[in-house]
């Protein structure tokens, strides 16, 4: 039987941790990831994989997940039968324990947070009661700009920190080891992160991962659920909504900073991935941002 598939969850630009808004994606299979994963349901009803055990979910749940805890959303026969036109959606913020950076982890303070990620590792639901002081802050997130983003963020975790109104979804802690994988991709992800405004070398990422180039595509496919290629633009694509910021850079000039050589192929792969031109991200992040 196949375990987990390894996802490799790429940053968000100008942000600490993964904010996502969006009809939940039910097409992926089984994984997991270093990141604790916070699920507010808002419409529809999904099933899903919970460890090793089944769920159902629906509109106003709030799930808390810990760091590498298998999972998956699927759809739901009943609801997709009854709403053939509608797609489940919500709200998923994902983010490391340390995504502030290990002084902060540390912080005696925030010793409420590093139970509740504790917690978490059995998998987490919460009721009613703790659900009205936190969803409000959660539709609030995404209404704000992202300094205010991770203020909320933190309200909502000490929230939850502070309640014992939750239930676990498992009877035990359940996480895969993934120690393996993590150094392999913690390897090959420093590699891109660090050359990325370059031409980058399949055969250089192998041979970090200890794999032959075709064994390595498989591999980087298999356990990420994309393939490198995509991964590289992801991680350009990334860096050029940083620089698009800035109305100094010209469109082109962001095109070739962030490391691709066509403008043309930047606006396919732009578009591609965030749903907006270049142009169009810049009118809309400006407007945000003043």
């Amino acid at each position: 039987m196949y375990g987990p598939s390894y996802r490799l969850i790429h940053p968000q630009a100008n942000r600490s941790f993964v904010f996502k808004w969006e009809a939940f994606d039910l097409t992926t299979r089984w994984h997991c990831h270093p990141e604790l994963e916070l699920i507010y349901f808002m419409k529809g009803r999904s099933n899903a994989i919970i460890g090793n055990g089944f769920n159902e979910f629906e509109a106003g749940d709030l799930v808390l997940l810990g760091t590498n805890f298998p999972h998956v959303l699927q759809e739901n026969p009943a609801y997709r039968l009854q709403y053939p036109e509608e797609k489940p959606f919500g709200l998923i913020i994902q983010f490391k324990e340390d995504f502030l950076g290990e002084p902060f982890r540390n912080a005696p303070e925030l010793h409420p947070l590093r139970n509740l990620f504790q917690l978490a590792k059995r998998g987490l639901v919460f009721g009613e009661r703790v659900g009205r002081i936190a969803k409000p802050l959660l539709e609030q997130m995404n209404l704000v700009q992202d300094a205010r983003k991770l203020i909320l963020l933190l309200e909502i975790l000490l929230s939850l920190a502070e309640s014992d109104d939750f239930s676990f979804l498992l009877h035990e802690d359940y996480y895969f080891d993934f120690s393996q994988d993590e150094e392999r991709m913690w390897r090959v992800k420093q590699y891109v992160f660090a050359n990325f405004k370059e031409q980058l070398s399949i055969d250089k990422a192998a041979e970090l991962a200890n794999l032959s180039k075709t064994a390595f595509c498989r591999y980087f496919k298999s356990r990420t659920l994309k393939t490198f290629t995509r991964f590289i633009n992801e991680v350009r694509v990334a860096y050029a909504c940083k620089q698009l910021l800035n109305r100094d850079f010209s469109i082109g000039a962001v095109c070739f900073e962030a490391g691709f050589n066509s403008l043309s192929y930047f606006d396919r792969i732009f578009k591609e991935i965030t749903s907006k031109t270049p142009q169009e991200y810049r009118q809309v992040s400006l407007l945000i941002h003043g």
